[in-house]
């Protein structure tokens, strides 16, 4: 015998966050249940339009991270991973509208009590002034707490050393060896590792004298992929083809630069060809201090701030102005040597 199912059914429209409504149908068995559930929805809708309009730091945080990471490159977005970890920990739950200065500074502060290098406390106030800025643009706050936060003066600063010029010399002279390309680009591009492996000859306008960095090479399990940027000007950047490096070049070839039969090279293969280039020409150089080598060009060729930091990638101006602080405090201290070993007589 068949049953049968009555039902009471209505229309409502429930109210969102950005001021529409939404259109929902709802079902009951009877008139009493149906009341029931509309006033159920109306009170979700409500919470919903609560939670949207004052959310937690946590919500806008990873609603941040979603759009922009769309926006930066990978490296950028995997160095923010341990900062919103940490901003996440610290102001998870509270209501972003509620944190304060202060209480971002009291953050700061106890970071630099724990003996975290200055280098490290600048990245978590970085990223937490674009989670803020993006929180602005939302209308979520009115402005930005982390503007007049302050970096511990007494915060350890992670010394890093200015390549050798000796050590240069010789990625200069040594273009010719087995991979000898691969550090001499880099040298001359400031390009990270993974980018300067996923370059291709048409990346590269000969015409124009300037490359396209575009796209970069991440080791998955040994394996190389290929990660592109997004078409936007923070994703995708402009890099100057400086001569020396035009010079050796072949405009004639297509395809990626750096190859093993045309396909990239694996985890293994560029750890294989980067311990020949070493061992062939005594560099003790990674990539990483080449790419300081090429920031320490553009600070002696007086390039500004803002255009060396187009050039070499960095997702706010602040890194390339500690890279540059670096550099000038390292001369300092190497002028100071120079004269210090001049007036007590050591050779």
């Amino acid at each position: 015998m068949k049953k049968n199912y009555n039902y009471c059914r209505k229309k409502i429209r429930l109210p969102q966050a950005d001021g529409s409504t939404k259109t929902k149908d709802i079902y009951a068995h009877s008139e009493e249940e149906l009341r029931f559930k509309i006033r159920q929805a109306q009170a979700q809708a409500e919470k919903e339009i609560e939670k949207a309009l004052n959310p937690t730091f946590e919500m806008v945080a990873d609603e941040w991270t979603e759009a922009h990471e769309t926006e930066v490159g990978y490296y950028t977005m995997n160095g923010y991973k341990a900062p919103i970890k940490n901003l996440k920990e610290e102001f998870g739950n509270r209501l972003i509208k509620e944190i304060t200065s202060i209480d971002i500074q009291r953050f700061i502060n106890e970071l630099g009590k724990k003996g975290y290098a200055k280098h490290t406390i600048s990245l978590r106030k970085i990223v937490a002034s674009l989670i803020f800025d993006y929180a602005i643009l939302k209308d979520l706050v009115k402005i930005n707490p982390v503007t007049v936060v302050k970096i511990p003066k007494n915060a350890p600063v992670t010394t890093r050393e200015l390549p050798p010029d000796n050590e240069i010399e010789k990625v200069k002279q040594s273009v010719d060896a087995t991979f000898g390309l691969f550090p001499y680009l880099i040298l001359y591009t400031g390009c990270r590792r993974g980018e300067a492996l996923a370059l291709t000859y048409e990346d590269i306008d000969f015409n124009k004298n300037t490359i396209s960095v575009n796209k970069v090479v991440v080791f998955e399990n040994g394996a190389p992929k290929i990660h592109h940027r997004a078409k936007s000007k923070s994703g995708i950047r402009i890099v100057p083809l400086l001569i020396p490096l035009k010079n050796v070049l072949d405009q004639n070839k297509s395809g990626y630069i750096f190859n093993i039969d045309g396909q990239l090279p694996t985890l293994s293969q560029y750890n294989m060809l980067w311990n020949k280039y070493r061992k062939e020409t005594n560099v003790t150089l990674s990539p990483h201090p080449l790419r300081h080598a090429f920031a320490t060009i553009c600070y002696d060729a007086g390039i500004e701030t803002k255009d060396a930091s187009k050039i070499l990638g960095h997702s706010k101006i602040e890194l390339t102005l500690n890279v540059y602080t670096h550099i000038r405090e390292s001369r300092t201290q190497e002028t100071a040597n120079k004269l210090n070993n001049f007036v007590s007589g050591i050779s």
